[in-house]
């Protein structure tokens, strides 16, 4: 198999995209800071990255849904369903991807970057000294 297939299929695993292993997130919104058993930096990403995959896949999801139900019940559309339906989308899709984006980002930086991410914990960089 490709790599980077399977480094997008551990990621929405929420495993270890280096290594495969489970065991990433401590909780739904807490990642370790390094895979417990290749050591792999996971916290030391592009956060924004993220977040902005995160913003997107759930803005796409919502378009799918919208035009879905649309065009599905034309001439009739639920209306006063949408309404209150695509806001309330808009506030849990996020929450619900929000490990998987995590993840993913992560997958894809490795995917673009196989020789490894630079880890500013080793770097002495002004967020992390070294001492």
């Amino acid at each position: 198999m490709d790599r980077r297939l399977t480094l997008i299929t551990r990621a929405l695993r929420l495993h270890c995209p280096n290594c495969g292993n489970g065991g990433i997130f401590r909780r739904w919104f807490e990642m370790a800071q390094d895979c417990p058993r290749c050591g792999f930096a996971l916290a030391s990403g592009n956060r924004v990255g993220a977040n902005l995959l995160n913003l997107v896949a759930a803005e796409l999801l919502l378009m799918v849904a919208l035009a879905t139900i649309i065009i599905r019940s034309w001439p009739n559309p639920p209306w006063k369903f949408l309404e209150y339906g695509a806001p309330l989308l808009m506030l849990v899709a996020p929450l619900v991807l929000f490990p998987f984006s995590k993840s993913l980002f992560i997958a894809f930086d490795l995917a673009m970057h196989p020789e490894g991410r630079a880890d500013p914990r080793a770097h002495g960089t002004p967020d992390h000294p070294t001492t």
